[in-house]
C-alpha cells in the first residue's frame, strides 16, 4: 500500500451524563443495551440535545500540549468528549489493514486534560460530593482498569475509566447520594448517614458511575478543614505507601476545637533540610480524629496536575499495556484497524459516567393542600404542614419523567435542578400556585 500517511484516532474519551440521557419512561441510559444506547446518542446528537462542548471546558495541560506538538499529534473536542489522533503509516498484514504511528510514541508518554463544568447547576443535577472531607478532585485514568461486563441483553463489555465503588467504612459520614459497596451490592445513600443503618441506603445497579472512589487527586500540601461544632481537639494524618509502609505522620492536639490544619506531605521530615521529598504517586491516607475510628482514603498526590478549580483530571497513559485499556497493541500498532473480513475495529473509547442526582421533591403552597390533593398523591407524597414531600428520593432528569408506581401520576417538576441541603437530606423545591397546579386532572 506504499507509504501513504493518514490520520487515525489513537483514543477517545466520552463523558456520558444520565441527567440528559435518561429516557422519558424513566429508564437510565446505562440500563440500555449497546444498540439502544447508540440509537439514543445518535438522536440526541442529530437534534443537538446533548453536546459535551457546551457542558464542560476541556483543556490539555502544558506538558501535554508540548507532547502533542512534539509527536505531531492532534486533539479535538467532540459532541461526546474529546479525541487524540496521530499520523500513521498504513500496512497490510495477512489481509488486515493496520496503522503504526508515524512518530514512535514512548511508553512513558501520557496525556493529561482538565475538566471544568460550564453549565449552571452542575452540582445540582450530578450525583457528586457537595462537601468532601478532603479538597481532592476527580482523577480518571486508563491505568490498571478492568473492563466492565454490562448486565444487559445482549451482554457486551465497555471500558469506563472510573473506579469501582469503595466498601462502606464504619464511622465515616456519607453524603446523600454517596455510592458504596454494602452487604455485597452497590448501594446509594438516601440521606446523610454514618453507614451503619441499612435503611439509609438503597440497592442500585452497578454501572461504574463516577463516585468518591475517583475523588483522589491532591497536591502534596493542602488544608484540611474542620467545623468548630465537630469539637476535634486531636487529629492524626498517616501517609502509607502501596505496601502499607508508613511514610509520614502529622499530628495536632489543641485545647480548643481545631478548625483548619495544614497537611504537608512535600518532605518526609520537615525538620531536616536534606530530607527526601515524597514523590508523586498513589498512597493511602489514614485519618483519626479524637482517637476514634481510623478512616482510610486512597489518594493520588500530584501537585503538578492538581488545580482546585478543576472538577477532574483525565490522564491517559501509554504505559498501560496488553489490556483492553491500552492505546497500542503488543506490536506497537493502533487498536483501530480493518480486519481481513473487512470489519472496522474501533479505537479505544473510554467513558466517564455521571449519575444524575436524586432529591426529595418538596411541594410548597401558600395555605395548606386540599384533602383531594393530599389523597390524590398519597402513594408518592407524604403530607406535612403546607408541604407535600416525596416518600422516596426521585431522580432529576432533563426528560419529564412521571412518578411511577404501577401507573403514571404526572406532577410538577422542579423548574431548575437547584437543590437545598437541610438536616440529613437534599431537597428540590417546587412551588404550587394557580398557574402551576399540583393535579391537572
Amino acid at each position: 500500500m506504499g507509504n501513504s500517511t493518514i490520520f487515525k484516532r489513537l483514543f477517545e474519551v466520552q463523558i456520558v451524563h444520565d441527567y440528559y440521557l435518561t429516557t422519558a419512561d424513566g429508564e437510565s441510559f446505562f440500563d440500555k443495551n449497546q444498540k439502544q444506547k447508540k440509537d439514543i446518542i445518535n438522536k440526541k446528537l442529530i437534534n443537538r440535545i446533548y453536546d459535551v462542548k457546551s457542558l464542560f471546558e476541556i483543556e490539555p495541560d502544558a506538558s501535554t500540549k508540548k507532547n502533542l506538538d512534539k509527536y505531531k499529534l492532534v486533539w479535538a473536542k467532540t459532541a461526546l468528549g474529546f479525541i487524540v489522533g496521530t499520523e500513521v503509516n498504513v500496512e497490510n498484514q495477512a489481509g488486515e489493514i493496520v496503522y503504526k504511528p508515524r512518530f514512535e510514541l514512548k511508553p512513558d508518554l501520557n496525556f493529561t486534560f482538565s475538566i471544568q463544568p460550564s453549565t449552571p447547576f452542575f452540582n445540582g443535577m450530578t450525583n457528586i460530593s457537595l462537601r468532601p472531607s478532603l479538597p481532592s478532585i476527580y482523577y480518571f485514568t486508563n491505568k490498571n482498569k478492568e473492563i466492565f461486563n454490562e448486565p444487559v441483553i445482549p451482554a457486551y463489555t465497555s471500558t469506563p475509566i472510573s473506579n469501582k465503588v469503595a466498601t462502606v467504612q464504619g464511622g465515616k459520614i456519607y453524603e446523600m447520594g454517596a455510592l458504596a459497596e454494602l452487604a455485597g451490592s452497590v448501594q446509594e445513600a438516601i440521606q446523610y448517614t454514618d453507614g451503619t443503618d441499612p435503611n439509609h441506603w438503597e440497592v442500585i445497579n452497578d454501572k461504574r458511575f463516577v463516585s468518591d472512589a475517583d475523588r483522589i487527586l491532591l497536591p502534596n500540601s493542602f488544608e484540611y478543614k474542620l467545623k468548630k461544632s465537630q469539637n476535634i481537639t486531636q487529629i492524626d494524618f498517616v501517609l502509607l505507601d502501596q505496601s502499607d509502609n508508613q511514610i509520614k505522620t502529622i499530628s495536632k492536639t489543641a485545647a480548643q476545637a481545631i478548625q483548619n490544619i495544614k497537611v504537608d506531605f512535600t518532605k518526609v521530615d520537615d525538620n531536616d533540610i536534606d530530607s527526601d521529598t515524597i514523590p508523586a504517586g498513589h498512597y493511602t491516607l489514614k485519618i483519626q480524629q479524637n482517637a476514634g475510628s481510623e478512616l482510610l482514603y486512597p489518594v493520588y498526590l500530584n501537585t503538578n496536575i492538581y488545580d482546585k478549580y478543576n472538577l477532574a483530571v483525565v490522564d491517559i497513559r501509554l504505559d498501560e499495556e496488553n489490556s483492553p485499556y491500552s492505546l497500542l497493541d503488543s506490536n506497537g500498532f493502533l487498536k483501530t484497524r480493518i480486519s481481513a473480513a473487512n470489519q472496522k475495529i474501533s479505537h479505544p473509547v473510554f467513558e466517564i459516567r455521571f449519575k444524575n442526582r436524586k432529591t426529595y421533591w418538596r411541594y410548597n403552597k401558600e395555605g395548606d393542600f386540599s384533602p383531594g390533593e393530599i389523597a390524590g398523591t398519597a402513594t408518592h407524597l407524604q403530607h406535612s404542614a403546607e408541604r407535600l414531600i416525596s416518600i422516596k428520593p426521585k431522580a432529576l432528569t432533563a426528560a419529564l419523567v412521571p412518578f411511577q408506581d404501577g401507573g403514571s401520576l404526572l406532577l410538577p417538576y422542579p423548574a431548575i435542578p437547584s437543590i437545598k441541603l437541610e438536616n440529613d437530606k437534599i431537597f428540590s423545591e417546587i412551588f404550587i400556585n394557580p398557574s402551576n397546579r399540583l393535579l391537572n386532572n
